[in-house]
C-alpha cells in the first residue's frame, strides 16, 4: 500500500516538472475608452521571479495579483496533473489608438521564459463585459447589452465578406460568413447557407464549435463568430451573384424593466425571455473577367503563381525497363484545375498512361503546394537520347499575363538490358530483336514404308460428338450473352450507385448508431448528415460538389416523393448542420433524429 502511494507521488511530481514550461499573455484585443479590461499573464510551473512589463499607455488599477491553481487526475492508469500561475492586471484606457504592452518574463527554475508583446486597440464606444465569451475582461462602462428590451438592426447582423469582387476566371476567393452580436445568443437554427452557382467552392471552415471574439465593426465593438470560410474559383464570366444566407438566433432579451419588484416576483420570473430572430446577408456581386487573349498553346488553365521542375524516377537505365519522366508543378493557385502538360519522348520510347499524385492544402489564399505528374515509358533500344524540354504556360495575378515555364533539355544514356526484360507487359508489343532463327528452313521428308490399319469410326464424327459440340456452342453464345449485360450493368456507375444507394446508407447508418450509442453528440450528428446527403447523391445520381435543397426536391417531387417526407427531409438536414453550433440536445433527441433519417430513407426507397 505505502508502494502504491509512494509511486503515485513520484509520477505526480515527474508529470508536473516534465509539463511544458511557457509563459502566455490573454487580453481582449479591442477595448472601448475608459473601458477596465484585465490583462492576464499565465505561467504553467512554479516561478521564481516575475519580471512584469513597463505599462505607460494604460492606466494600471489593480495588479498585479497572483493566484495558483493545481489539478491532478488518475484515468487508466495514467497520471496527469496541470500547475498554473496567474499575474492578473486591471487596467483602463487613456486615450483612442493602437498600442503595444511590452512583454513581461518570469524565472522557471534556472531558465527565463518571456510572453511576448501585445497589441490593442481603443476605440471610443465602450462595450459590455464578457459578451458571449468574446473576452476575459472586466468592464465598469459601456452599455449593458444583456438588458436590452429590444433587438435593434445594428445589434445582431450578419456579412458575407469577399476578398476581392473583381476577378479572372480561375482566380481564388477567400469568402467568409460571419455573425456580428450586441446581444445574449444562446442557439442557432434554420440555418440556409449560401449558393455559389457559378463558382467551384471548397469549405476551409475548422470543425471547432463556433467562438465568439471582440472586434470592430464599422468603429463599434462586437461579439463576431466566423460561422463559414469558402474558397471559391469562379467558373464563368461576367457578373456572378451570390444568394444571400440565412438563419435563425435565439437571443435572450429582458422582458420589463427593472423596477422595483417584490421577492415573490423575481423568484418566480428572473424576468428575461428568449425569442428568435431572423438575419440574413445581402446578395453579393461578384465581376468575372474571362482570361486575356492570346493563351499559349500550352496552357492547361493554371491561374495563380507557379513553378515547374523534372527528374526522372532512376538515374540507372537499361533497354526494356521501365522508367518514368516526374514533372512537379509547384505554387499557389488553382493547383486542382491544371491539365497534364505535354511530353514527347523519343521513338523508341514505349509510353503508358500518365499518373498525377496531388500534395497541396487549401488556404485563405487558395490552394498551395505541388502537383506531381509521373509518365512512364520503357527504352526498347539502347544508346543515347536527348528528351525535350518540358514547357508550361498559366495567367499570373501579380504579372496579369500569360507565363511560360519550360524545363531544361535531358540528355540519357540508356544501357543495354535483357530481351524480354521489361517489368511492364504490354499486349501487342513485340521487340524486333526477340525474333530468333529456329534453325532449318526446309525439313526432310520421311520416306520409309509406311503400314495402313482400318479403325472404325472416329469419335470426332459421331453423334454424341455432334451433340456435345452444339451444347458447348449453346452454352458458349449464353455465357457470352450474359457477361456482356454484366459489363453493361457495370458500366452504368449512376445505375449502380442508384442500385446501392439503401445499402451504403445502411452502412453509413450504422457508424452513426455506434456514435449514439456512445454518446458522442457532434460525431453522431456528423455521421448522421453525411449518410443522408451519401444516400441521396447515390440515389439521385447528382453529384456532391451539385447536391443542393432545391435539385433534391425537384427530383423527389418528379418521382412521386410526398411533400411531406421532403420537408421532414429539410429539417432533418438542418439539425444534423448546426448540431455543433446548438447545445447538446440529448440521448433522446438523438435516438429521435435517427429513427427520423431511416423512415425518410424508407419512405423515399418506397
Amino acid at each position: 500500500m505505502k508502494k502504491g502511494i509512494l509511486l503515485f507521488l513520484l509520477s505526480s511530481i515527474i508529470s508536473m516538472t516534465c509539463h511544458a514550461q511557457e509563459l502566455t499573455v490573454n487580453a481582449p484585443k479591442v477595448v472601448g475608452l475608459d473601458e477596465t479590461f484585465q490583462l492576464v499573464y499565465t505561467a504553467t510551473a512554479k516561478v521564481k521571479d516575475f519580471n512584469p512589463p513597463q505599462i505607460s499607455d494604460f492606466t494600471v488599477l489593480a495588479g498585479p495579483s497572483s493566484s495558483t491553481s493545481i489539478s491532478s487526475s488518475w484515468v487508466n492508469g495514467k497520471s496527469t496533473s496541470s500547475y498554473n500561475v496567474s499575474y492578473t492586471y486591471i487596467l483602463q484606457a487613456k486615450s483612442v489608438g493602437t498600442f503595444t504592452i511590452p512583454s513581461a518574463s518570469v524565472k522557471i527554475g534556472s531558465k527565463i521564459y518571456e510572453s511576448g508583446t501585445l497589441t490593442i486597440k481603443v476605440i471610443k464606444q465602450a462595450t459590455s463585459s464578457n459578451q458571449n465569451g468574446a473576452s476575459n475582461s472586466s468592464n465598469s462602462s459601456g452599455d449593458d447589452y444583456s438588458s436590452k428590451t429590444s433587438i435593434g438592426a445594428d445589434d445582431l447582423f450578419m456579412t458575407l465578406s469577399l476578398s476581392k469582387t473583381h476577378v479572372v476566371k480561375g482566380e481564388p476567393i477567400l469568402a467568409t460568413l460571419k455573425l456580428f452580436s450586441r446581444v445574449n445568443v444562446s442557439g442557432i437554427s434554420d440555418v440556409k447557407l449560401p449558393t455559389f452557382n457559378g463558382f467551384w467552392n471548397q469549405d476551409i471552415t475548422s470543425k471547432q464549435q463556433i467562438s465568439f471574439q471582440r472586434e470592430t465593426y464599422k468603429n463599434q465593438i462586437y461579439s463576431a463568430a466566423v460561422l463559414k470560410k469558402y474558397i471559391l474559383y469562379p467558373q464563368q464570366t461576367g457578373k456572378v451573384y451570390i444568394d444571400p444566407a440565412e438563419l435563425v438566433c435565439q437571443v435572450q432579451i429582458q422582458t420589463h424593466a427593472r423596477t422595483s419588484r417584490s421577492i415573490f416576483d423575481d423568484f418566480f420570473d428572473d424576468g428575461y425571455s428568449t425569442i428568435r430572430k431572423r438575419v440574413f446577408t445581402h446578395k453579393r456581386l461578384v465581376n468575372v473577367s474571362s482570361l486575356p487573349s492570346g493563351q499559349p498553346g500550352n496552357f492547361t488553365g493554371g491561374v495563380g503563381e507557379f513553378t515547374i521542375s523534372q527528374k526522372l524516377s532512376t538515374d540507372k537505365l537499361k533497354a526494356n525497363e521501365a522508367t518514368s519522366l516526374l514533372i512537379t508543378i509547384s505554387g499557389k493557385g488553382n493547383l486542382n484545375m491544371i491539365d497534364e502538360p505535354k511530353v514527347s519522348l523519343p521513338p523508341d520510347f514505349e509510353a503508358y498512361d500518365v499518373k498525377k499524385t496531388d500534395n497541396f492544402k487549401t488556404t485563405s489564399s487558395g490552394m498551395s503546394g505541388s502537383r506531381t505528374y509521373e509518365f512512364p515509358f520503357i527504352p526498347r533500344s539502347s544508346g543515347d537520347f536527348t528528351l525535350e524540354p518540358v514547357s508550361f504556360s498559366y495567367y499570373s495575378i501579380s504579372k496579369k499575363k500569360y507565363v511560360t515555364l519550360s524545363t531544361k533539355a535531358m540528355d540519357i544514356s540508356v544501357a543495354k538490358g535483357e530481351a524480354g526484360s521489361g517489368s511492364l507487359v504490354v499486349s501487342g508489343a513485340m521487340n524486333k530483336k526477340l525474333v530468333k532463327n529456329l534453325g532449318e528452313d526446309i525439313r526432310f521428308i520421311e520416306t520409309s514404308g509406311a503400314s495402313l490399319k482400318y479403325k472404325p469410326q472416329m469419335f470426332v464424327l459421331s453423334r454424341l460428338f455432334n451433340i456435345m459440340a452444339l451444347s458447348i456452342i449453346f452454352v458458349f453464345f449464353v455465357l457470352v450473352w450474359i457477361l456482356d449485360k454484366f459489363i453493361e450493368r457495370r458500366k452504368d456507375i449512376t445505375g449502380m450507385k442508384t442500385r446501392k444507394a439503401k445499402k451504403m446508407a445502411k452502412l453509413r447508418l450504422k457508424k452513426a448508431q455506434v456514435l449514439l450509442k456512445q454518446k458522442l453528440y457532434s460525431a453522431f450528428y456528423e455521421e448522421l448528415h453525411k449518410a443522408i446527403l451519401g444516400y441521396l447523391s447515390d440515389k439521385l445520381a447528382i453529384k456532391m460538389a451539385d447536391l443542393n435543397r432545391e435539385n433534391v426536391e425537384d427530383i423527389l417531387l418528379t418521382q412521386g416523393v410526398e411533400k411531406k417526407v421532403i420537408d421532414d427531409l429539410n429539417a432533418l438536414l438542418d439539425a444534423c448542420e448546426f448540431a455543433r453550433y446548438a447545445p447538446a440536445s440529448g440521448y433522446t433527441a438523438m435516438e429521435n433524429h435517427y429513427n427520423q433519417a431511416i423512415n425518410i430513407i424508407s419512405e423515399i426507397e418506397s
